[in-house]
């Protein structure tokens, strides 16, 4: 017998870009954060862990689907 053929299941977590409620600072946020996110500038908490999904405090802006790659450019 033949296996049929499984697709490759898209991941639910994202990144997103999270605007800060006291000083309307925005940053990139993984969903799935295992530990607390604070504000770069005022340190708010923008996003709490939990067993899953991280509780959003801050606004959330928009999902980012490509981000720019970290490191030197290789050629």
């Amino acid at each position: 017998m033949k296996r049929e053929h499984k697709e490759i299941p898209e991941p639910s977590s994202t990144f997103n870009r999270v605007q800060c409620d006291e000083c309307k600072e925005t940053q990139i946020i993984y969903s799935h954060a295992t530990t607390l996110v604070t504000c770069h500038s005022c340190g708010n908490e923008i996003a709490t862990p939990t067993g899953s999904a991280a509780v959003l405090k801050g606004k959330k802006m928009e999902a980012v689907s490509n981000l720019p790659a970290q490191g030197p450019a290789r050629e």
